[in-house]
């Protein structure tokens, strides 16, 4: 055990010498302008070679505060924290609260909920699928294992995709005939709609998670967040890199019997689709639908609206609205958000993780911010 740690610390460094970056100053905006009762953070996909993409998570969340970002009130990843480490991807994780907490001093490193990649062990860090009460709102968590890439040459994909819809109608069901109205945000690393992604079969049975949502969203505001694609190698027609569907707007959806190019149904959304952002690398086609920039996410919660953010190192990048069917409560903005009944898959292994690696990897993180 202790020789597999020497290699992986070793590793950790040899790769981090030579991805060292300079953080550039953010630009001004008034984004923020408009005080929110909630603002959650969201990104995906680091799985560069060393530490670059939680440098550009550091960076970018910077220039975010700067332009006048509360202390989020969650952060949400939606996957794939390792490339090289076999994937394991604890000390990616561990970045990330330690960069998250350099922006932040104050900020609680638990805040951030890391969902499970297809880079990525189930280790004792993330948390079981499922839906968990955050108070201001209730998030939906799916990890890989419940919804899986490759799921055209995958034993018994089809029937683990429809016990995950299954549960999600269940969880739905039960918010809506109990009246709580409050938004459900879903995260996830495998998209719903139809790509040409492993053939036009990586998610090919993503339409039974599709139509429990788009039911419930008829009566319930959600927010569905997804990771994977890296951009426009799958995505240039619903925008690359940085994308965003509404409420209205038509979506592709795979035929979950056939698979190819036009295997797919249009159907109208009744929730906002969108990407995490991606964080660590790109793939764009250069058309004129897509776009070559990583970005990190916000979302933020108004009484009567949602306002979604896509920030670079350069600033503001993009912005949308969409109006809410349920207008906030005054007990929901008045709510402390905070991740009850939330148990890791392995809460103590996670804690000796922590208590070995986290000094470790932070005096690298010192180091290495010196060079840079």
């Amino acid at each position: 055990m202790k020789k597999q740690l020497f290699k992986l610390l070793s590793l950790i460094i040899a790769v981090s010498v030579f991805t060292a970056c300079v953080i550039p100053a953010g630009a001004g905006g008034n984004a923020f302008a408009e005080r929110a009762y909630a603002n959650i953070v969201t990104f995906s996909d680091c799985q560069n070679i060393g530490p670059v993409a939680y440098n550009n998570f550091g960076k970018v969340l910077k220039v975010m505060r700067d332009d006048g970002m509360p202390e989020p009130d969650s952060v949400l990843v939606g996957g794939d924290y390792s490339l090289i480490l076999g994937d394991y991807a604890t000390p990616g994780i561990i970045q990330l609260r330690e960069h998250y907490q350099s922006v932040y001093p104050n900020a609680d490193p638990d805040d951030i909920i890391c969902a499970q990649g297809n880079h990525d062990l189930k280790i004792p860090a993330f948390y079981p699928s499922g839906m968990y009460d955050m108070g201001t709102y209730c998030l939906y968590l799916i990890n890989e294992d419940d919804f899986p890439w490759l799921q055209f040459i995958r034993n018994g994909a089809e029937d683990t995709v429809k016990n995950t819809a299954a549960d999600i109608k269940t969880a739905l069901d039960k918010m809506i005939s109990g009246g709580d109205t409050r938004p459900v945000i879903f995260i996830t690393h495998v998209p719903l709609h139809h790509t040409t992604r492993n053939f036009c079969g990586d998610n090919m049975y993503s339409s039974y998670i599709f139509n429990v949502i788009n039911e419930a969203a008829a009566k319930l505001d959600i927010i569905f967040l997804f990771a994977h694609n890296h951009s426009g190698d799958h995505d240039d027609y619903i925008g690359g890199s940085v994308n965003f569907m509404a409420p209205g707007d038509k979506v592709r959806i795979p035929m979950a019997d056939k698979r190819g190019e036009d295997c797919y149904t249009e159907e109208k959304l009744n929730f906002t689709y969108t990407n995490c952002g991606y964080i660590g690398f790109d793939r764009n086609h250069e058309t004129e639908t897509s776009t070559n920039v990583l970005t990190l996410g916000a979302i933020r919660f108004f009484k009567n609206k949602f306002v979604f953010l896509k920030y670079t190192q350069d600033g503001l990048f993009r912005q949308y609205e969409i109006e809410r069917i349920h207008k906030a409560t005054s007990t929901e903005t008045a709510a402390q958000t905070q991740a009850k009944n939330m148990q890791r898959n392995d809460s103590a292994a996670w804690n000796r993780e922590l208590r070995f690696l986290e000094p470790i990897i932070r005096m690298f993180m010192r180091f290495f911010s010196l060079m840079g």
